[in-house]
């Protein structure tokens, strides 16, 4: 319990090291750490523990926890008229915070293991983002050339299919590599935490639906997690690692899904105002999971 609160201090100082002093630039901390530092951190998740079957499915699960999930995140949006809120209510749950927030979540709660299974899951959540996800948010007017391309842009794909080879040609990195590779890994956890303390800061609007909201919380924290453990089950998962793709499914709102709304429109101070919403009902929440 006190690891988690550990967590949200991090987070906390962003936000107010924003609200203080209004010149830090998120945008550069989200390059430092996209480009530079999560290299290290995918690089020593993967290469934490060898890599076993229940290492390999778990993402596979997640994203098939996350698809089934769909189906019934949109069949609960029956209730609103808006089509571009239906596709937030329905998408959004389902973008979770696997990074910023779930990586070092899960390190603090299962250790090395946790680190290792929230790296995967965010690798192949980051999959779904750029490809399913982006295609969802322009309802079918993106292409899937142009949403390839975004993905191979990203060097935390690249460095995780690596770091699979490497680990599953059973070659182990020496304890001074993986010193080395933590300190990036730590760093990158960190200044993840303060970007996401920063975008909150950054968010000045209550704009939003009651409708909207509660629908979307409904599947953020109702639905995907009842579906998605069921369909974790059909995948026989060990314990350990059960527990933390579910935790990294109740993670709140990615700040991915402001970003991608902004690009085609989507109401994004909506989308931002639902980011904070989940993010404070995330805190009680992850204590019941504890």
């Amino acid at each position: 319990m006190i690891t988690v609160i550990g967590i949200y201090i991090f987070i906390v100082l962003g936000f107010f090291a924003k609200k203080r002093f209004n010149e830090i630039d998120g945008k550069t901390l989200v390059i430092l750490s996209t480009y530079f530092l999560q290299p290290f951190l995918t690089l020593w998740g993967i290469m934490l523990i060898p890599i076993n079957y229940d290492l390999i499915i778990s993402p596979i699960a997640y994203l098939a926890a996350v698809f089934v999930s769909l189906l019934f995140t949109f069949a609960l949006t029956f209730l609103i008229k808006d089509k571009k809120e239906k596709i937030i209510a329905s998408l959004t749950p389902l973008i979770g915070n696997t990074g910023n927030l779930g990586i070092p979540l899960s390190y603090a709660l299962f250790g090395d293991i946790g680190a290792s299974i929230a790296t995967m899951v965010n690798l192949a959540n980051i999959f779904f983002i750029y490809s399913f996800g982006v295609f969802f948010f322009a309802s079918g007017k993106y292409s899937f050339k142009d949403a390839f391309f975004k993905i191979i842009k990203i060097p935390v794909m690249w460095f995780g299919i690596l770091a699979l080879i490497i680990n599953i040609s059973g070659v182990m990195f020496n304890k001074d590599i993986m010193k080395i590779l933590q300190m990036g890994a730590f760093a990158s956890i960190v200044v993840q935490l303060l970007i996401f303390g920063i975008y909150v800061a950054e968010i000045k609007t209550r704009e939003i639906s009651t409708k909207l909201g509660i629908i979307t919380v409904i599947n953020k924290f109702i639905i995907f997690p009842l579906v998605g453990f069921f369909v974790l089950k059909m995948f026989n998962l060990k314990p350990l690692f059960l527990k933390t793709v579910l935790l990294e499914i109740f993670t709140p709102l990615a700040v991915t899904n402001v970003n991608l709304s902004a690009l085609f429109d989507l109401y994004p101070r909506k989308v931002a105002m639902l980011v904070i919403v989940t993010s404070i009902i995330f805190v009680p929440v992850i204590f019941l999971i504890i």
